[in-house]
């Protein structure tokens, strides 16, 4: 019983201490390696959590390993039982698509939008704060399209590099929140000012208008008392 745990955790070791990344041209390369170390045949298992990242429709190449989902873990794994012979090594390569990548499209989205709501701030009591906010915005996004320019041969350090990135990303996009949240506390005020123009404005048009109606009747009244006594 000792001896086959010992085989247990020896073969468990050197699957992950063999399990490694590495770039292909058409994505990422995982590559999982076990060996049965006993005289005598073993079954083997293989089990590989894959990034959480990934998706089952994002595995382009698997072999015949399964992925399985992990409710505990909240991720995919790859899994396979095989039987191997003694001393036999078992080599199985999974091909994944690179989904650690910002869409720039994105990027300039969120800065155009920010922009405009910047623009937005220039006729309230509220621009420095929101040229603030602004530059914070930009700043984030400018680190993330550095980060995300980096060419990495270490795929680990490619998936590190986005997680950094999305994250500097959900703040900019925080800070756009923010920058709307309070482009809506000061704008009833400035759509008010607005508002009680164009009110005054009418008024002074509607008043205006019917002057001219009240001295247009007025001279017609006059004009046609003066007619009246040269009829009769």
């Amino acid at each position: 019983m000792k001896a086959f745990l010992c085989l247990l955790s020896f073969v468990f070791c050197l699957l992950f201490s063999c399990f490694f990344v590495n770039q292909a041209e058409a994505g990422i390369s995982m590559r999982l390696m076990a060996l049965n170390p006993a005289d005598s045949e073993q079954t083997v298992t293989i089990k590989a959590y894959l990034p959480l990242e990934v998706k089952p429709e994002d595995v382009i190449y698997k072999d015949d390993l399964e992925v399985i989902y992990d409710t505990q873990q909240g991720s995919y794994y790859v899994y396979g039982e095989y039987q191997l012979k003694p001393k036999e090594v078992l080599e199985k390569e999974i091909e994944l698509r690179d989904v650690w990548v910002i869409d720039a499209s994105q990027i300039s989205m969120i800065r155009q939008e920010a922009k405009a709501i910047l623009e937005s701030f220039k006729k309230t009591n509220s621009l420095e704060r929101a040229t603030a906010l602004y530059n914070d915005i930009d700043k984030k996004l400018k680190d993330v399209e550095q980060m995300q320019a980096i060419a990495s041969a270490s795929p680990g350090y490619k998936i590190s590099n986005y997680r950094n990135s999305l994250t500097l990303l959900n703040s900019a996009k925080a800070d756009l929140l923010a920058a709307k949240t309070l482009l809506a506390e000061v704008a009833p005020k400035g759509m008010a000012k607005l508002t009680w123009k164009i009110i005054l404005f009418i008024i002074i048009f509607l008043g205006i208008l019917g002057a001219g109606f009240f001295f247009i009747w007025q001279r017609q009244a006059k004009l046609e008392a003066e007619q009246k006594p040269q009829n009769e």
